[in-house]
């Protein structure tokens, strides 16, 4: 296998310095990677760009490891951390209800699904693990939109294609006066929204800073019988419960 050597260098410098509480010199850099001074430089002044390293500014420049590379290598702890949790809470909920289950996050004002559980009776559902939808149309999408900020909230929605998927699709203003409706009761409902033969119900995952971190569904075919009111009570004690885990 060929690799980059960009690249390597680049892993190998943030290593270097997430080892250095005082920073580190392009010159002592350089020296100790044994790399050219110009490759060195280019490459720092990129990461102090991205943030991913800070710069002190004086007659040395001292780099040392900066926020960004803080906030990706804590993502991977607290993404595994959140695995663990919702793990057994989520399987039982797809066991009690006989659905399938879900755990999403915000991206880029997409929801991605992260997680999913089922039980032996559950139907088989078109999403999947690293898969995507819009927030609009998705009980996932909503029950976060709902929760956030209002300056969060029409950032979001501007992010929005609001495209007609079946006939029960909202519209931009439709879902506005929704969300309120959405954060009153604690959850959110796609009826059809995005295929004609589905509903899905999802809450909102709090953290112990109190942001909506993602959210809970369960997933099954539409019927008249569906009891709404079970569902999002046994829906609100699961998604109670992981909030809480969370430090909520």
């Amino acid at each position: 296998m060929k690799l980059n050597r960009t690249v390597e260098r680049t892993i190998k410098m943030l290593e270097l310095l997430s080892k250095e509480k005082s920073g580190l010199t392009v010159k002592e850099i350089t020296e100790i990677m044994k790399i050219p001074k110009t490759s060195a430089y280019d490459i720092l002044e990129t990461l102090a760009h991205l943030e991913m390293l800070e710069k002190n500014p004086g007659e040395l420049n001292f780099y040392k490891i900066g926020l960004k590379s803080f906030q990706i290598g804590n993502s991977y702890s607290r993404n595994r951390e959140i695995f663990k949790i919702i793990d057994k809470p989520l399987q039982d909920l797809a066991e009690k209800t006989g659905k399938t289950i879900f755990y999403a996050v915000e991206n880029s004002g997409e929801i991605v699904y992260i997680s999913k559980h089922e039980s032996e009776k559950a139907i088989i559902t078109t999403s999947g693990v690293g898969s995507t939808n819009p927030m609009y149309c998705t009980s996932l999408g909503k029950a976060i939109l709902a929760f956030l900020s209002p300056e969060e909230i029409k950032k979001l929605i501007s992010m929005q294609s609001f495209e007609k998927k079946t006939s029960y699709t909202l519209s931009k203003e439709e879902l506005i006066q929704e969300l309120q409706e959405i954060k009153k009761r604690g959850y959110a409902i796609d009826n059809r929204e995005v295929e004609e033969h589905m509903l899905c119900i999802g809450a909102p995952i709090f953290d112990f800073k109190k942001d909506v971190v993602g959210a809970i569904s369960i997933s099954g075919f539409f019927s008249e019988d569906r009891d709404i009111e079970a569902e999002s009570k046994e829906l609100l004690k699961t998604s109670t419960e992981i909030s809480r885990k969370l430090g909520y």
